[in-house]
């Protein structure tokens, strides 16, 4: 299964948060084990190390990023999908061009905690309680 990680999920896991941070690991535990093949942009990366360098340092942040780019794939973002999320009507433009990344790269579903910032059609949205209760039971 190809899950793409949007930025808040790689956030949870990087800056441990408060009731977030275990989905979030359990989900890239998954991808260390193999279990599924995670992806996500190199935005997200510099989103994560924007947020993160508070918490984490520059340099703990860019080492953790390191060590997760062994068992994430990064997407190609282009121009292309650029201008279908601009015209795409949709309340978050950062969220959308995630959502045309994750769709060109053929992903099966994309998880985040909003939802409501992605299309109801075109790849399935959920929220990794959802994912965990549909497709995964954690032991």
């Amino acid at each position: 299964m190809k899950v793409f990680l949007d930025t808040n999920v790689l956030i949870d896991f990087l800056a441990k948060r408060p009731d977030f941070f275990e989905e979030a690991c359990n989900l890239i535990n998954l991808g260390i084990k193999g279990d599924i093949k995670l992806y996500t942009t190199s935005l997200s990366f510099a989103t994560c190390t924007f947020v993160c360098r508070k918490i984490l340092g520059y340099d703990g942040v860019i080492k953790a990023l390191q060590i997760l780019e062994s068992y994430i794939s990064i997407v190609e973002m282009n121009a292309s999908q650029c201008h279908h999320a601009l015209f795409s009507n949709m309340p978050d433009y950062e969220d959308m061009l995630q959502f045309e990344a994750a769709y060109e790269a053929g992903c099966d579903l994309i998880i985040t905690r909003n939802k409501k910032h992605f299309p109801s059609e075109g790849l399935q949205v959920l929220e990794p309680a959802e994912f965990f209760n549909k497709y995964w039971t954690i032991d």
